[in-house]
């Protein structure tokens, strides 16, 4: 005897599998099968959209959007829309979207959504150097320690402080300036 009883057993099992893995497979390939393709959006008469309301949203206003408003943003949760809220609460409102890119959100892409903000830089709230402590100076975001020194040392210096007065004795350097300009008289 060539083969004992489980390698023929063992052979006969292989056989069915090969079959049913590549035989199979062919056989039901050649009948004609119909295809699902996909038609570009030009091509679509517009008989089939009557019944349906078309939805298009208005860019939202990042400058008075509350919480639900962004939520309803797709890719913004409450997380991401707390964090958005809270920035431009520290900043005093935004004067352009890509500062968005600027909260650090890794599972939102804003250039990708850009098309879905709009800013309206007329509702900043410009604050007043000369009221600020150095405490509310130092919690606006583009400003840092030493820069925020630099202002208070001015402003003993000069008694009042203006963002005109920052920018004609050259206090901080003019990236900076170009920087913080919305946001301070």
């Amino acid at each position: 005897m060539l083969l004992y009883y489980y390698e023929r057993k063992g052979l006969l099992i292989l056989l069915i599998l090969i079959s049913c893995l590549i035989i199979l497979p062919r056989q039901l390939r050649l009948k004609k099968q119909k295809v699902f393709v996909l038609v570009p959006p030009t091509e679509i008469p517009d008989s089939l959209y009557q019944d349906r309301p078309v939805l298009k949203a208005d860019p939202l206003e990042l400058n008075t959007a509350d919480s639900s408003a962004l939520i309803a943003i797709r890719g913004i949760g409450p997380y991401y829309a707390s964090r958005i809220l809270r920035y431009r609460e520290r900043l005093g409102g935004f004067y352009a979207v890509r500062q968005l890119k600027e909260i650090k959100m890794t599972y939102f892409n804003v250039d990708s959504a850009a098309h879905l903000f709009t800013v309206n830089p007329q509702l900043i709230r410009k604050k007043d150097l000369n009221s600020m402590s150095f405490k509310e100076v130092l919690r606006h975001p583009y400003l840092d320690y030493e820069e925020v020194k630099l202002i208070f040392n001015a402003k003993n210096k000069y008694k009042k402080i203006s963002f005109d007065t920052l920018q004609q004795r050259k206090i901080l350097p003019a990236y900076k300036l170009k920087k913080i300009k919305p946001y301070f008289r």
